[in-house]
C-alpha cells in the first residue's frame, strides 16, 4: 500500500494551483460572450443562442455569491479537483504525481484559458473530470462511477451546441464498459447502435432547458456563419451574392471588403448593413434562400469557398501566429456591457507576471493547433499498438474525441479562436500522461 503522502500528494499540489489561480485571476475574465451571459444570469431572462444552462446556473450562484467570481471559483476548482482526481489513478511516487498535477495545471494552453468564463472552457473542464471518472472506473469497475460518467456527458451536451461531437466517442465507450463489466454477450452493431441512442438521447435531454418560458428563441444562429462565408466568396468572386433583401442597398464591394476579416465574422455585423437572424427572426422564404445560397458555394464557387475556410484553418490551427491578434488567442479583462455591475480587474503583481509570460507564449507552438493535432496522430498510432492494453485504448477513445469535435470546425466555424481547440490540447496532454504512466493497484488509490 502506497504511504500517506504518495495518496494525497496530487490533492495537495491541486489545493496549491488553486490557490495560485485564484490569486492571481479572481474575479476571472469576462469577454463580451460572457459578459453576455452573466447579464442574462442576473436578469434570469435568457436567449437560445447559447445554451441557456450554464447562465441559468450562474443566475443561482449569482444570487449566494454576486458577479463573477463565484462562477470562476467554481471552475477552477472542479479543473484542480479533476486533475487531482485523475492524477491519483497513477503509478508514481509522491513527487512525481504532485510535479504531474503542477504540470498539466499549470499547461500554458489550458491555464492560460482558465481564467475565461466562457462555456467552452466549462466543457473542457467537464470533459477533464469525466476522463478522470472513465480512468477509475478502469482501474476499479464500479456502477456509480460510470453513472456519475454519464451525467457529465449529459451536462458536456448542455454546454455547447456541437458537444455532442465530442461525447460520442466516450458514450460510446461506456456502452462497451458496460457490457464488458456484465459480460453481456452484445454484437458490435448493437453496441453501436446503442451508443447511437443514447447520444441522441444526451442531446435531447440537453436541449430541455432551451424550452423553458424564460428562454428566447433565437433564429437560426447559422446565419451569421452563412453571410460571412458568402461575403468571403463574394470579396473573391468579385460579385455580391448576397441572397436579396439580407444585405443593405448601399452594400458594395468597397465596403464589404472593409468590414470583412478573415479571422472572425463579427466584423461584419457592426451595424445592419448584413441582416442576421440573431435579434429579429427570418421569415421562412428568406431563411431558405440564405440557407440554399451557403451550401451551394462549394458548388458554385468551390476554390474561393475553400480558400476561405483554408484561410480560417491555417489562423485557427496557428500556422500563421503574426496574421491573428492575440485576443482571438486570449482575452485578458473585463467586458463592460449594459447594466452588469462594474467589476475590478484582477491588477495584482502575480497576476501581471503570470498574464504577461503567458501572453508572450501566444505566437509560439505551445498555442499552435496543428502541433496538437500531429501529436494526437502519432499518440493515436502509439496507442493503437498497445491496443490490448485499457489505458491504450481509452487514448484512442479520448484523442477521437478531440478529433470528432474540432475537426467539423475547420468548415462551421465563425472565428479562429484559439478557445475552439481546448478540448484537443487537453486530450493530447492527456493522451501523453496515460500512455506515460501505469495505473496504480486498486489498493493505492485515495
Amino acid at each position: 500500500m502506497k504511504s500517506s503522502p504518495a495518496r494525497w500528494a496530487p490533492w495537495l499540489a491541486a489545493a496549491a494551483g488553486l490557490i495560485v489561480t485564484v490569486l492571481a485571476f479572481y474575479p476571472g475574465y469576462l469577454s463580451f460572450d460572457a459578459a453576455d451571459q452573466w447579464q442574462q444570469a442576473r436578469h434570469g431572462a435568457y436567449n437560445s443562442l447559447h445554451p441557456p444552462l450554464l447562465a441559468m446556473a450562474w443566475h443561482y450562484l449569482d444570487r449566494v455569491w454576486p458577479g463573477p467570481g463565484g462562477m470562476f471559483a467554481m471552475q477552477a476548482t472542479l479543473y484542480w479537483a479533476a486533475l487531482a482526481l485523475l492524477i491519483a489513478r497513477l503509478q508514481a511516487s509522491a513527487s512525481v504525481r504532485a510535479a504531474l498535477v503542477v504540470a498539466l495545471g499549470l499547461w500554458p494552453p489550458l491555464f492560460g484559458l482558465l481564467p475565461h468564463l466562457w462555456k467552452d472552457v466549462a466543457m473542457a473542464v467537464l470533459l477533464l473530470l469525466a476522463t478522470a471518472l472513465l480512468l477509475r472506473d478502469v482501474q476499479r469497475p464500479a456502477l456509480r462511477t460510470r453513472i456519475a460518467a454519464w451525467l457529465g456527458l449529459a451536462l458536456i451536451c448542455a454546454l455547447r451546441h456541437n458537444a455532442v461531437l465530442a461525447i460520442l466517442s466516450l458514450a460510446g465507450w461506456l456502452v462497451w464498459r458496460e457490457m464488458a463489466v456484465r459480460q453481456w454477450p452484445v454484437s458490435t452493431p448493437r453496441k453501436l447502435l446503442v451508443t447511437v441512442l443514447l447520444s441522441a438521447a444526451l442531446q435531447w435531454l440537453a436541449g430541455l432547458p432551451a424550452r423553458a418560458p424564460s428562454v428566447m428563441p433565437v433564429d437560426s444562429p447559422w446565419s451569421v456563419v452563412a453571410l460571412w462565408d458568402i461575403a468571403a466568396v463574394s470579396i473573391a468572386e468579385r460579385q455580391l451574392l448576397f441572397p436579396s433583401g439580407l444585405a443593405r442597398a448601399d452594400v458594395d464591394l468597397a465596403l464589404l471588403r472593409e468590414r470583412f476579416s478573415p479571422y472572425s465574422n463579427t466584423s461584419l455585423f457592426i451595424d445592419d448593413a448584413f441582416r442576421h437572424s440573431l435579434f429579429v427572426p427570418y421569415s421562412d422564404d428568406e431563411r431558405a434562400r440564405l440557407r440554399n445560397a451557403w451550401l451551394r458555394l462549394p458548388l458554385d464557387h468551390p476554390r474561393a469557398y475553400v480558400a476561405h475556410r483554408a484561410r480560417l484553418s491555417a489562423l485557427l490551427l496557428g500556422i500563421h501566429p503574426a496574421a491573428l491578434p492575440d485576443r482571438m488567442v486570449l482575452m485578458p479583462g473585463i467586458e463592460p456591457l449594459a447594466d452588469n455591475p462594474p467589476i475590478s480587474a484582477n491588477h495584482s503583481t502575480l497576476n501581471r507576471v503570470l498574464q504577461g509570460r503567458l501572453n508572450a507564449l501566444i505566437d509560439t507552438p505551445l498555442f499552435a493547433g496543428w502541433l496538437y493535432l500531429l501529436l494526437s496522430l502519432a499518440l493515436a498510432m502509439a496507442a493503437w499498438r498497445r491496443r490490448t492494453q485499457p489505458q491504450a485504448r481509452l487514448v484512442l477513445v479520448l484523442l477521437g474525441s478531440a478529433c470528432l469535435y474540432t475537426l467539423p470546425l475547420l468548415v462551421i466555424a465563425p472565428s479562429a479562436e484559439f478557445r475552439y481547440l481546448i478540448w484537443l490540447v487537453q486530450a493530447t496532454v492527456l493522451a501523453v500522461l496515460l500512455l506515460w504512466f501505469r495505473l496504480a493497484s486498486v489498493q493505492s488509490s485515495p
